[in-house]
């Protein structure tokens, strides 16, 4: 176990716990500024503008909660998945910079531009969730690649590596969503992400049967696997998020909170500094 933790050469305690303790990979920033690197933004990282659109995007979510009986509900869980995304990565961002001002560490991206995958294939394994995608690979892919190989051979042996890797992440999903919501599982999660693995694994098949032949053109499997994540998403996941965790609601509720402690901590400054006068 230690030897699995240590690192060579030694890092420090306050890079050390947030390894040990939390399924993160990061950067030393100090490294590419005593080497002489470029200090360019590292691939992945959004420049300033980007999350600027992101944050405007977001800040909508409120207006379409409001209004959201006067919204059709397909449009409404359309808008709900921009919600989620958007957030997530902005939250994922605001975390990275914290890391960065006080640890001295930049993280590794978590998102790159979903919406610009050329595939299933490109958008679960280099897009979406990588530090999921990080954790899975060297936990359930690689080892079931290994014994299928033993068994179907080296071509088709990462079918069922896909396939165990998406199981995985359904119950995963689903453990998550029932700690949420506190409901029984209706398993719309399940199909969702077994859907996907299967599909994915087809898209491989394919890939290795037209190898150096024909190939789909980017701007045309590009289109066909986003409208594929957003149809099955709005059909399987969204639904179980919304209606089995109320996850809109809880958000709503979580905001309001976070406005009155803003709110109550900027009161008992201002009280302070009038005592002080």
């Amino acid at each position: 176990m230690a030897r699995a933790l240590s690192t060579t050469p030694p890092i420090c305690i306050s890079h050390f716990i947030p390894l040990a303790c939390l399924p993160i990979k990061f950067r030393k920033v100090e490294n590419k500024i005593k080497s002489g690197a470029s200090t360019s933004a590292p691939k992945g990282q959004k420049s300033p503008f980007n999350y600027v659109i992101k944050a405007l995007i977001l800040a909508t979510s409120l207006h379409v909660f409001h209004n959201k009986q006067y919204i059709h509900p397909k449009i409404i869980l359309f808008l709900y998945s921009i919600y989620m995304y958007t957030g997530l990565e902005l939250v994922m961002a605001l975390v990275a910079s914290l890391a960065r001002a006080f640890l001295g560490v930049d993280f590794e991206p978590q998102f790159d531009e979903p919406y610009l995958a050329t595939s299933l294939q490109d958008f679960w394994g280099r897009r979406w969730n990588i530090m999921v995608s990080r954790i899975l690979h060297p936990t359930v892919y690689d080892p079931v690649r290994r014994i299928s190989r033993r068994m179907i051979g080296n071509r088709w042996a990462p079918l069922p590596a896909v396939l165990a890797s998406f199981f995985v992440s359904a119950v995963m999903h689903e453990l998550i969503f029932y700690y949420i919501g506190r409901t029984k599982p209706t398993w719309e999660l399940t199909c969702f992400f077994l859907l996907h693995g299967v599909c994915l694994a087809v898209e491989i098949m394919l890939k290795q049967a037209f190898v150096g032949k024909w190939r789909l053109p980017a701007a045309v499997s590009g289109p066909l696997a986003m409208t594929f994540v957003a149809v099955t998403g709005l059909w399987l996941f969204l639904p179980s998020l919304l209606v089995r965790c109320e996850a809109d609601v809880m958000a709503y509720r979580e905001y309001l909170a976070f406005t009155e402690f803003m709110k109550n901590v900027s009161n008992f400054v201002k009280a302070n500094s009038l005592l002080n006068q």
